[in-house]
């Protein structure tokens, strides 16, 4: 689906009476042939989405567990992307009419707060050092990490984030936790000359 199909969507889903958008809903097979094809945009410019309906106020690890149900494999780095490629794009939808003003906050929830509260006391969170300017960002992706059983490692948030990220950032969040998490020395590493 393209952007205004999804914009019309997001009408209807509002408001019944409104027209349908034309978007095609897709198996969860054909969906991910699409996506190891590439996932690159057809001349009419549409992609993967997975608009996913969530509970008002999101329950911890919802999306991420529906998520899992339509691309298992998520978490790990895409294989499938190359020149052109877009990543799927993940619609949550309130089942709810409230306002998202009404909401609260993402970083107001408990267990990210829980997260910041652990990064304040140690720069960590489950073990990895933080880089301070990337730690929203981070911490939502430890969160669907737990969510999903997998570990939370310096390799396994790389490989995640890069599901939906170019690259080039990709390869610079990649060296900012590299550089927050060099590897330990043993006591038979060479550390230079005595």
């Amino acid at each position: 689906m393209n952007l205004e199909e999804l914009e019309q969507e997001l009408r209807r889903a509002r408001r019944p009476d409104a027209s349908a958008s034309g978007a095609l809903r897709l198996s969860i097979e054909r969906a991910l042939e699409l996506r190891n094809a590439g996932n690159l945009p057809d001349a009419s410019g549409r992609s993967l989405r997975l608009v996913l309906h969530v509970s008002d106020p999101p329950e911890a690890g919802a999306l991420e567990k529906r998520r899992m149900a339509f691309e298992p494999d998520y978490h790990d780095e895409p294989t499938w992307r190359k020149e052109g490629s877009r990543p799927v794009h993940i619609v949550p939808l309130r089942a709810s009419r409230r306002r998202p003003s009404e909401s609260r906050a993402w970083y107001e929830e408990p267990q990210v707060a829980e997260l910041e509260a652990q990064w304040q006391r140690t720069g960590a969170v489950s073990g990895v050092n933080i880089p301070g300017d990337l730690r929203g960002f981070l911490f939502k992706t430890i969160l669907a990490l737990r969510a999903a059983g997998k570990e939370i490692s310096v390799e396994a948030l790389s490989a995640s984030v890069s599901r939906w990220l170019q690259p080039d950032d990709v390869a610079r969040i990649g060296d900012a936790l590299r550089r927050a998490n060099p590897p330990a020395r043993g006591k038979d590493t060479p550390c230079g000359p005595a």
